[in-house]
């Protein structure tokens, strides 16, 4: 399943592949404020106290469910599908002040806990907070109390330079994609990243060769990760317990290097290919030699 990139085969995952298209629905509802389905699902899964940024509640059963869950598989493998998206921000009208990420870095609410706290409309819209007015910026909060201590003034004090710091226009917002560099959502994207999260580099150097048939290739990939079922692997495996020396040549015990280089039989066959292909002789001493062997020819 581990990417070509990193010394696998490139099948992909199952479980990758669903997560990612689940994902896509996240993707729909930022970019389609206006669609009917978006609509039904805000009113019937909208809470003030959630703290979703896309709403959900979880007693109700249904496929929005698995699509909520999906930020809990993800962050299993170390990505906050959360903070994947980002909004381009212009008028602010379908981005949330507190629970989206619309200026650089985190959402306001992971980056100011306390006075997300103190909010009182906590899915409030970024232009129900930042007004410009006559080419000013005014800024309108709805606590529940003013800040009092001195850790909430000083919040509120670094908030109002974030905020006063962030450029808007008047356009419509516009939504991007973290791991794409084109900024749209994208299955393959999610997946990728995923599978980078998930399976560490095999540390295998094997080039795909697309001249070889699949099956030829696939030989080619077992033999440079040393997966060939040799006898002597068997013998590993507890699949055989007798003989793991060479069919052809008793002396020496059955592995890929022996198999494919060392045994007089293979000495023969490479010969005879050579001098099929009217190239210089091949030589090899071990297996993998003979994978970067065309390289030099």
């Amino acid at each position: 399943m581990t990417l070509k990139e990193l010394g696998g085969v490139g099948v992909g995952s199952l479980k990758d592949a669903n997560l990612a298209m689940l994902a896509k629905w996240w993707w729909r509802f930022k970019t389609n404020p206006e669609s009917s389905w978006r609509k039904v699902i805000w009113s019937i899964h909208h809470s003030e106290r959630s703290s979703n940024p896309i709403p959900g509640k979880m007693t109700i059963a249904g496929p929005w469910k698995q699509v909520i869950k999906v930020s809990r598989d993800t962050e299993k493998y170390g990505i906050n599908l959360s903070d994947c998206f980002w909004a381009d921000l212009r008028v602010g009208e379908s981005v949330s002040f507190w629970k989206e990420r619309w200026i650089e870095g985190e959402t306001l609410q992971s980056r100011y806990p306390g006075l997300f706290e103190l909010e009182r409309s906590k899915n409030a819209m970024v232009a129900n907070r930042v007004k410009v007015i006559n080419s000013a910026v005014v800024l309108n909060f709805c606590w529940v109390r003013l800040p009092a201590t001195t850790e909430e003034v000083e919040a509120v004090q670094n908030m109002t330079e974030d905020l006063l710091a962030a450029a808007r226009g008047y356009s419509e917002d516009q939504w991007r994609w973290e791991h794409d560099e084109s900024g749209t959502f994208s299955v393959k994207s999610l997946k990728n990243s995923l599978q980078n999260a998930r399976f560490s580099n095999l540390g295998n150097d094997f080039v795909w060769n697309n001249w070889n048939p699949t099956k030829v290739n696939f030989l080619a990939w077992r033999i440079s990760l040393d997966r060939v079922p040799t006898l002597i692997a068997l013998a590993h495996r507890d699949v055989i317990t007798g003989q793991i020396r060479c069919k052809f040549y008793d002396q020496q015990e059955e592995d890929a290097d022996h198999l494919f280089v060392n045994c007089e039989v293979a000495r023969y066959l490479w010969n005879f290919v050579s001098h099929w292909c009217k190239v210089a002789s091949i030589y090899a001493f071990r297996a993998k030699d003979l994978l970067d062997w065309h390289k030099h020819v």
